[in-house]
């Protein structure tokens, strides 16, 4: 390990070609930009701790590029260099990692751990006086965390702190242009959090008009805009409609103008209820048609302002009396606010529902809404027996089947604070649950301490149907190791919670079970029993795969031969998968044939 003095120095360079680039740009050309960095700083010496902060710096190109998975990972080894180090250079960058596990959790749903991670960064700054400066945007996280679970009294607490701790940094540093920003970005932030909790007064005017003035001041035309942005809708919320509607009209060109797409939504919404404030309906369902078309183009069909536009656009066609219309978009309002484990998303929807047809809108409080308007086979498929017919239903699909299991659960239970062990588990499944249904899968059913899970692929296979299968697994088997870290640092608990991975793909069955009394859609084959053995024969914290999707995917993973021995089978082929390979290395061919030559 090289000495402290020279570990800044390196990090200065690394700084400096990080500051080279642009990360405001493209999708593609970000990712170009990754590896033009990653070839400007391969001199740079050989270091376990360099090499953690370059990979840092590799998760903001990541990060903008949408990549959260892998820019987690990148954090999670970055956190392992730096976890037992206790000099204030190290914990500063101890301290940047949980604060970017912090962003990247949040940005995946994942708001128990990404407040797990703020915390622990919260300890760090309020224990270092050289790194209090970090208080404010730990603050301002916290806060966005807090109100997207719903528990508006913390997030009120911590965007009151946010703004105490940016002003007092400002006000001790005069001249420092980035700590009056910072202040600037606080006094919006209060303004937002206060607004979506339903408490505005007069008191916000002033915060956003000297937000406004620091933002003027420092040219700083983004921090502007958003800031302008922020008042119209404080303005909209004070019922000051026709100024709200001449300032929206004015910001909203300029914010397509300068690319910044969520606030030219979220702009364009805010006209939209103007609209139908002034009843003109007709113009407000256009404008979120747009705002529709607009979220779906900058691949935003599943986040919050679309979530935003569909219920609006339903209260459009419920003051129209098509009813009909509304119910079916609050509903695909409410089933994105599943998704992203917004109650308060799901709780407009059904009350708006409720007002036209209470037994549809009690629809919305199902477990299954997510998948119930989806088209995979369970969905289409005769769930009845009849005394008419001799048949039963049954379809042949391809599929790759998951099976997961919690190892020595009733060990741990017994071992560990029981109630604590349950909600470390019902967390772990929750995220199970988001992760398998952000790749396409779903969990068919679960099976004591596991599950099964289906990625179905249809008529014929599909790569990357089965690439996205084993990039769950692996996502899961990184949610394991959040869960275990929140144990050990938490609550002290040294047993870790851990899972076994069986996949398994090829042609399945789905049919219907059972009598008159008791009947049961299931899934059926030798692959779904293929994945069942691998799991069980699997070790701890480990996937294994079928030799068919190995051969399938040999160009988009790392995985090791295992030859296992499965009852009935004998010795089977199996692969142990290491890890993905890296997202250049990646081709693609979605129409591939199995070794035992079916499509």
């Amino acid at each position: 390990m090289i000495k402290t003095s020279q570990f800044e120095n390196e990090v200065k360079k690394i700084e400096d070609i990080f500051q080279s680039f642009d990360l405001t740009d493209s999708k593609k050309k970000i990712l170009d930009a990754l590896s033009q960095f990653e070839k400007q700083s391969a001199p740079l010496p050989d270091d376990p701790l360099l090499s953690a902060v370059l990979k840092w710096y590799r998760n903001l190109f990541l990060q903008k590029s949408g990549y959260f998975p892998r820019s987690e990972q990148l954090l999670d080894e970055t956190l392992s260099a730096f976890e037992n180090l206790t000099e204030p250079v190290y914990l500063r960058w101890k301290l940047k990692t949980f604060l970017s596990l912090g962003y990247v959790h949040k940005a995946q749903c994942n708001y128990f751990d990404a407040e797990s991670y703020l915390k622990d960064a919260l300890e760090i700054a309020l224990a270092e006086p050289s790194l209090s400066k970090f208080l404010g945007e730990i603050y301002s996280l916290l806060s966005k965390v807090n109100l997207s679970l719903q528990r508006y009294g913390q997030a009120k607490s911590y965007t009151a702190l946010e703004k105490e701790v940016s002003y007092e940094n400002s006000k001790a540093n005069p001249s420092d242009d980035a700590a009056a920003m910072i202040y600037a970005h606080a006094l919006i932030n209060f303004s937002r959090t206060n607004r979506l909790i339903g408490f505005v007064d007069q008191s916000i005017q002033f915060h956003l008009d000297e937000a406004i003035e620091i933002c003027n001041r420092l040219d700083n035309e983004n921090g502007l805009l958003r800031a302008r942005l922020e008042m119209c809708e404080f303005q909209f919320a004070m019922n000051i409609t026709g100024q709200t509607m001449k300032n929206t009209l004015s910001l909203e060109p300029v914010l397509k103008r300068k690319k910044m797409q969520k606030e030219r939504m979220q702009a364009g919404l805010l006209i939209a209820k103007i609209y139908k404030k002034i009843l003109d309906y007709e113009l407000a369902e256009k404008k979120i048609n747009d705002i529709i078309l607009l979220a779906k183009k900058h691949q935003m069909a599943s986040e919050q302002i679309m979530a935003d536009a569909l219920f609006e656009l339903g209260s459009v066609y419920s003051a129209m009396n098509e009813l009909p219309q509304a119910l079916k978009l609050f509903r695909h309002s409410a089933k994105i606010g599943m998704v992203l484990g917004r109650k308060s998303i799901i709780l407009r929807s059904f009350n708006a529902s409720w007002l036209i047809d209470q037994y549809k809108a009690n629809d919305l409080l199902g477990s299954d809404l997510v998948y119930g308007d989806a088209t995979f086979v369970r969905n289409r498929v005769e769930r009845k027996i009849s005394p008419f017919k001799e048949s039963r239903t049954k379809v042949k699909l391809f599929a790759s089947t998951m099976f997961v299991d919690i190892v020595n659960f009733s060990s741990m239970m017994l071992k560990s604070d029981e109630n604590l062990t349950v909600k470390m588990v019902d967390e772990l499944i929750d995220r199970m649950y988001l992760i398998i249904y952000q790749y396409g899968g779903y969990i068919d059913k679960f099976l004591g301490d596991g599950f099964m899970a289906i990625f179905e692929h249809g008529k014929t296979i599909q790569q990357k149907t089965a690439f996205n299968t084993i990039k769950s697994a692996v996502d899961i088997l990184r949610a394991l190791k959040h869960k275990n870290y929140k144990l050990k640092k938490n609550y002290g608990v040294d047993e870790n919670i851990n899972v076994r991975i069986g996949i398994s793909t090829g042609e399945i069955y789905a049919l219907l079970l059972g009598n008159y009394i008791k009947t049961e859609f299931t899934y059926l084959g030798n692959s779904v029993n293929l994945a069942s053995k691998l799991e069980s024969q699997a070790a701890s914290h480990y996937m294994l795969i079928d030799e068919d999707t190995n051969l399938l995917l040999k160009n988009l993973i790392r995985s090791t031969p295992e030859q296992v021995d499965i009852p009935g089978l004998g010795k089977t082929n199996a692969h142990r998968v290491i890890q993905l390979a890296r997202t250049t290395e990646r081709p693609f061919n979605n129409n591939r044939t199995l070794p035992n030559g079916k499509a």
